[in-house]
């Protein structure tokens, strides 16, 4: 449930990155140093990554890594705490509270860096 939550809505959307050499993209050249913009939950639905990618399935057996975290040198250190502090809440929030349901609308913040809910109203 935790790597589906993930890849479905990440919790980082985009992200930035610099050229370091000349390279080709998808048969696009880049330059040295040329900014390109990286659509990281773009990505995380990649029909060709994922079968039905705009479905959100808890019981998906990923085939592929999703971007959440980023990839390479760029992966987020704090990767496996995140992933642990997830489980630990849906579990605790399964067992504690198991008739839990929305119960409105859900409210996202405004940002691009980071994308997330500001309010969701639940019900037990």
């Amino acid at each position: 449930m935790v790597e589906e939550v993930l890849r479905y809505d990440p919790p980082v959307q985009v992200t930035a990155r610099a050229a370091r050499d000349a390279t080709e993209v998808a048969g696009v050249p880049v330059a040295r140093g040329q900014a390109a913009v990286l659509l990281l939950a773009g990505a995380n639905r990649d029909p060709a990554a994922y079968a039905s990618p705009n479905s959100f399935d808890i019981t998906r057996r990923p085939g592929v890594d999703h971007l959440a975290f980023s990839g390479g040198i760029h992966y987020c250190l704090g990767a496996p705490l995140a992933r642990l502090e997830l489980a630990a809440a849906f579990r605790a929030l399964a067992q504690r509270l198991p008739t839990l349901r929305l119960a409105g609308a859900v409210r996202m913040q405004r940002s691009t860096a980071i994308h997330g809910p500001q309010s969701v109203p639940v019900a037990a």
